[in-house]
């Protein structure tokens, strides 16, 4: 059997044809004229011009198997009859590509106390860097009150507080879900919960954010039992595609400093000196 295989260019399925490499040249005809060629099991005839070296007619079977540039053809002649076949190129998922990077970075060692650390300095690290040097950040002694963050804005004394929930996988790998212990969560007007996906190839926060309420997490969150606790659920998409429940309060995470400064003004209305 006779072949050659090669990698399609955005040209080609564009316009319906196929270029015959030089080392292919041996098993075409020298003259331009009609070639029979099997294709998904059927036999079509195909306009082939050895001067352009070009079988024409092929529209029609790119589209069907929705052929893409670098993936691959298979050309074949056996038993005098010529054959196509098509070979995709291997899609790598999001998943598949989180799952070799945390392969490569053993975090299976890393606790979830270790790994809600590594979150959290995240988030700090945004609000000093974009909080125009108005804003201070500070972290509890302990967390029995769920509260991992204080933020502090320059002359001010009305903290916000953030509960600040990561995850290092995505449920189907596009979902955030964020879980809130009921039992020590105490919803206030001061109270936010942050949620964050950390990607553990980029070793980044993903570009979204999302930023709740506490008292719209206890309203509006899932109420679900896991290891016999109850917990607030919220289950969010993380691009600006989403658009279930909690798309409102996506932001990016560069205009996290700046939905804070907003929050203290909220609060200066509500507090006098």
């Amino acid at each position: 059997m006779d072949k050659f295989v090669r990698k399609l260019i955005e040209v080609e399925i564009r316009l319906g044809f196929l270029n015959i490499p030089v080392r292919g040249l041996e098993l075409m005809p020298s003259e331009k004229q009609r070639i029979k060629i099997v294709i998904d099991g059927k036999e079509e005839e195909l306009l082939y011009n050895p001067v352009r070296r070009r079988i024409y007619g092929l529209t029609k079977f790119y589209r069907k198997h929705n052929m893409k540039p670098k993936d691959e053809i298979i050309f074949y002649k056996v038993n005098g009859k010529y054959k196509i076949e098509f070979r995709q190129r291997e899609i790598i998922t999001e998943e598949q590509e989180l799952k070799a990077a945390e392969k490569l970075l053993d975090l299976s060692g890393l606790s979830s106390l270790a790994k809600g650390n590594i979150v959290e300095d995240r988030i700090k690290e945004l609000l000093l860097l974009h909080g125009q040097g108005l804003l201070n950040v500070y972290k509890p002694v302990s967390d029995i009150e769920g509260i991992d963050l204080i933020v502090v804005k320059n002359g001010e004394f009305h903290p916000i507080f953030l509960q600040v929930k990561g995850n290092f996988k995505l449920f189907h790998g596009k979902l955030l879900i964020m879980q809130v212990n009921k039992k020590t969560f105490t919803p206030h007007n001061n109270y936010y919960v942050v949620g964050a996906f950390f990607n553990p190839k980029t070793l980044e926060l993903h570009d979204y954010l999302i930023l709740v309420p506490s008292k719209i997490v206890a309203k509006k969150g899932s109420i679900v039992k896991h290891e016999s606790r109850n917990m607030y659920r919220i289950i969010s998409g993380i691009n600006d595609s989403y658009k279930g429940k909690w798309a409102k309060y996506l932001i990016k995470k560069q205009e996290l400093a700046d939905a804070l400064l907003a929050k203290f003004e909220e609060i200066r209305k509500h507090y006098k000196d």
